[in-house]
């Protein structure tokens, strides 16, 4: 079995693509939540994160301390009825793959932390002081790599790692509704013209915009399926559902915090 050698320079350039990995391939859909969230907080630190470190990314009302000892599962009063409904199912999922591992069901943060060690998502390297580090596995797994998903749950996932493909292209589309530093709410344009935007050809940017209508935030005059690849179409985007929606990732703070906008959806008191 090779050895793990801790990266010797990750750079704010190599945090911030594994963030972003993390947050393409599927980790926002798992539960619970801190699943995603250490790994986000391993991502952050600069020489592998400590437990000390991991403490921010568990933080909310009812553990204002970042204590990973405490509960990794939310009071399902606090969820909304979707989320409600869910629950049981989600902690029997983490079970399954807690078991995959030979660990006991997820309780704790610890709990969580363990099994993304056991699973190979992130490493632990103790320093020369005995200090446990967690630094990432490099690219960022997607969580059917990891875990026994099942056939619901992975074909959402297959899908995932499709539009991935796409996603850096509509993220250039995106760009053109802020050209200025102002949000336009419409973007005249052709799948010819945006092809040559994202460098790429129509299909690509037909597949693009489907990502970004699929969203839900975005939304096109006329239908793509067929659609010349001159043909002129508006874009429009409803930016208070883009707002809700979507995950913002501006990078590091100054005191060395990821600064991450979460979408209302999925932000937590």
């Amino acid at each position: 079995m090779a050895t793990f050698e801790p990266p010797k320079n990750w750079t704010e350039q190599d945090r911030e693509h594994y963030l972003q990995q993390v947050m393409r391939s599927g980790w926002t859909r798992m539960r619970p939540y801190s699943l995603l969230f250490l790994l986000l907080g391993v991502g952050i630190a600069e020489r592998g994160a400590t437990p000390e470190d991991l403490k921010r990314g568990v933080r909310n009302a009812d553990n204002p301390e970042g204590n990973l000892d405490a509960s990794c599962w939310e009071d399902p009063e606090d969820l909304d009825d979707e989320e409600r409904a869910q629950h049981a199912t989600h902690v029997e999922d983490a079970e399954r793959y807690a078991a995959a591992y030979g660990r006991p069901p997820l309780r704790t943060h610890t709990d969580v932390l363990d099994l993304l060690v056991a699973a190979g998502a992130i490493y632990e390297v103790p320093d020369g002081t005995g200090v446990a580090r967690f630094y990432p596995k490099v690219p960022a797994p997607a969580p059917a790599d990891v875990f026994p998903l099942d056939e619901e749950e992975a074909a959402v996932q297959r899908q995932l790692r499709i539009d991935s493909a796409y996603e850096g292209d509509s993220y250039r589309i995106i760009e053109l509704f802020e050209p200025d530093g102002k949000r336009h709410e419409e973007v005249v344009t052709s799948l010819d013209r945006l092809a040559r935007l994202i460098k790429g050809d129509p299909h690509d940017a037909r597949e693009a915009v489907r990502l970004l209508t699929e969203a839900g935030d975005f939304a096109t005059s006329l239908d793509l399926d067929g659609l010349p690849s001159h043909k002129v179409f508006r874009i429009r985007c409803n930016w208070d559902r883009f707002d809700q929606a979507r995950i913002g990732i501006q990078g590091m703070t100054e005191d060395g915090r990821l600064s991450v906008t979460l979408p209302s959806e999925l932000d937590r008191p």
